[in-house]
């Protein structure tokens, strides 16, 4: 698939990550629990004045629901910043606790070359979880939900500061991280009431989404990978609805035997990166004015590997809805996806199995997004 490389990734993380993957010592969360964990400030944070800003990452590995609350104590967000959630899977530099493999692969590479595929293995993976948004409590609040998935391969929660503001021709990849929170550990003083701490929520206010990004629908049509998994005659759709930020997507396997095993079709919107890949790239350092995605001004060479790339936000695995017909619906919050380009359906072959790689399998579906100005 010459010059495909839908994909992905990504950034942050940062020595910040590295001490967040040390409690962990690489072992996967249990199966079916629930964590709930305080968040550390990171320097970043506290030279922006939000030092003080106490919260806590509250998640479902196996159901793929996370909840964020901060308490502001005072604090003001930087004009024109929004802070945005991500779960995080560090990658083969980071050493332990890393999930990174080619297990999903068995039908093609997700770049279409295999030495970029090494290169995105070895960074980190950040899933975007949505902008929060001030809820009636006066805090910060998300609450993310992603489609038959599970957190398992994920190591730290973070909340980065996007100081430009999710706005325009943004770059959907991290910006400087403020607060971390490991996934592979309790935190002893709020797990022994998780259930009070729900008091300091409100309800958030949507007022941030923009209903001029408008509905449109992506026809998905087969990329020259797809005959290899027997997909050959699959097609489907996406349909994004922007006022509310949501995406529902449909394939249809038209008789397609598919490959043997398990069929587990994941749905990705992805921005080019500057190297290249489906459209145009949004890839910049407008996001970055409170630090860099890596906390280290020295890695920024590999700040520019990550922008390099292309970077894809995963909206979920699809469900079989009978008669040969998947689907899945994903919502992010206080989202847009306008510096996005393509919507991509991969074929994971690792049955995303615990442990599996975040990261993009075999892309066998693809249509390009209409750009913003051309609706």
């Amino acid at each position: 698939m010459k010059g495909f490389m839908p994909i992905l990734l990504v950034a942050l993380l940062l020595a910040v990550a590295g001490n967040a993957l040390a409690h962990g010592d690489g072992e996967e969360t249990e199966a079916g629990a629930t964590h709930i964990s305080a968040f550390r400030a990171t320097p970043f944070a506290e030279q922006a004045g939000l030092g003080e800003v106490t919260g806590f990452a509250f998640f479902d590995s196996d159901g793929a629901r996370l909840f964020i609350n901060l308490v502001p104590n005072g604090a003001s967000l930087p004009q024109g910043t929004v802070l945005e959630g991500w779960v995080v899977d560090a990658g083969r530099f980071a050493g332990s606790g890393t999930n990174a493999s080619v297990a999903d692969q068995t039908y093609g590479p997700p770049f279409g070359d295999l030495a970029m595929d090494v290169l995105v293995s070895a960074a980190p993976y950040a899933l975007g979880t949505g902008v929060l948004q001030l809820d009636t409590e006066g805090n910060w609040s998300l609450d993310f939900h992603i489609p038959n998935y599970n957190f398992s391969p994920y190591d730290v929660v973070v909340v980065t500061a996007e100081s430009d503001g999710n706005a325009g021709d943004w770059d959907p990849r991290p910006g400087a991280p403020f607060f971390t929170a490991g996934m592979r550990e309790d935190n002893a003083e709020l797990a022994v009431v998780p259930m009070e701490v729900f008091g300091m929520v409100g309800p958030a206010d949507a007022g941030m989404l923009d209903p001029d990004h408008g509905h449109f629908e992506v026809e998905l049509g087969p990329t020259p990978l797809a005959a290899n998994a027997g997909l050959g005659l699959a097609s489907g759709a996406a349909i994004f609805h922007g006022d509310h930020a949501a995406i529902d997507f449909f394939i249809d396997l038209n008789g397609s035997p598919g490959p043997e095993g398990c069929l587990v079709l994941e749905g990705w919107v992805v921005d080019a990166g500057l190297l290249g890949g489906p459209g145009v790239s949004n890839a910049g350092d407008s996001d970055e004015a409170h630090g860099p995605p890596f906390g280290d001004i020295e890695m920024v060479g590999l700040n520019a590997a990550v922008e390099a790339a292309p970077y894809a936000l995963s909206t979920g695995v699809a469900a079989p809805l009978g008669d040969g017909m998947l689907g899945a619906g994903y919502e992010i919050p206080g989202y847009n996806f306008d510096p996005y380009d393509a919507f991509v359906v991969t074929l994971e072959s690792d049955c995303t199995d615990r442990g599996f790689d975040p990261r993009p399998g075999t892309p066998v579906l693809m249509g390009m997004l209409p750009q913003p100005g051309s609706m």
